[in-house]
């Protein structure tokens, strides 16, 4: 395998090692967002289990939105 389709591949392994967190680590701000309004508005657990729900959609969103316009411009090349 030539250097270039290895260095290739690499790069193609860490644009899908890292598309990997973003939908845990959306889960998690939505949890941390939420539970802070818990705090302050007193609403018990509600928020925090509705921010973990809106986070993790919208890291499932994002991830699909990436993936298609990667596959996308993969096909213009």
């Amino acid at each position: 395998m030539a250097r270039s389709n290895l260095s290739g591949a690499w790069a193609e392994a860490a644009f899908y090692l890292g598309l990997s967190f973003i939908i845990p680590i959306s889960a998690v701000a939505g949890y941390f967002a939420g539970a802070y309004l818990d705090r302050h508005l007193h609403t018990g657990s509600v928020l925090g289990a509705a921010g973990a729900v809106v986070g993790a959609v919208a890291g499932i969103t994002d991830v699909v939105y990436t993936v298609a316009r990667k596959e996308k411009s993969a096909g213009n090349q």
